[in-house]
């Protein structure tokens, strides 16, 4: 494929946004379900960075680095399967979403733009507080807006029957691993078996609150008056004196 095509549609994504520091790598490889992206834009990169030998990206290191990246960078890497993708396809995505591309490019461009939606947000701080959600909502409305043909809609999930898991665990306490700790009242006395600082190791300190009934750990005051969420499995409990 024309790179000069690529650079066009990843230059109208973006024409709204400075990019003046940010490298785009794209690779165009086969395989099933393995289409992706990635911004790396929480702290600057170097040229030792633009690849990895870890994780999903460690195609990478297969490819040469260019010769003309800048100093210090920030980097998105987009892959999409180009021998199993056939047009026009539908795509789920891990965050509850389906999306519809009627061609490559309009595939191509929606999976810049979520990523871009990123690197404006944490390094830009153009959308403050906002996720993959927002990153999804944006992206495609985005794309929408400079003509691009995509469609996307957010997946309803069945609603799952609750658990009351204090009710649960009533019912079989031998599941539950601190169910000889679920009794314990304030002020109610137990001592530290484990400390990783060993600064209270074997101290014995004070429960500030009852446990609830799903927690894995205990709210307790040190003889220091420090309060702490402590693990239950680093404590032991002390018998009260009747």
């Amino acid at each position: 494929m024309d790179t000069r095509y690529i650079c066009d549609c990843f230059s109208r994504i973006a024409s709204s946004t400075d990019t003046a520091d940010l490298v785009v790598a794209l690779y165009l490889l086969p395989g099933v379900n393995k289409t992706r992206g990635t911004a790396y834009v929480h702290r600057e990169l170097e040229t030792r960075n633009f690849t990895t030998g870890r994780g999903k990206w460690a195609f990478t290191r297969k490819f040469p680095v260019p010769e003309d990246l800048p100093d210090t960078f920030k980097l998105i890497r987009l892959r999409i399967d180009c021998n199993s993708t056939r047009y026009p396809h539908i795509e789920k995505d891990i965050y509850g979403w389906e999306f519809s591309y009627p061609s490559f490019t309009d595939h191509l461009a929606t999976l810049f733009a979520h990523e871009l939606h990123h690197f404006r947000r944490y390094h830009l701080n153009l959308h403050p507080g906002k996720g993959e959600q927002s990153a999804n909502k944006w992206a495609v409305l985005h794309v929408q807006s400079l003509g691009y043909e995509v469609e996307a809609r957010k997946i309803k999930k069945r609603n799952k029957k609750k658990i009351n898991y204090s009710t649960f665990l009533e019912k079989f306490p031998r599941l539950d691993p601190y169910a000889d700790f679920r009794d314990l009242q304030a002020t109610d006395t137990v001592r530290i078996r484990h400390d990783p600082s060993r600064k209270y190791l074997n101290q014995t300190a004070t429960v500030k609150r009852p446990i609830r009934s799903n927690s894995k750990r205990l709210v307790i005051q040190t003889q220091d008056g420090k309060s702490w969420r402590w693990p239950m499995e680093w404590v032991e409990r002390i018998k009260r004196k009747d």
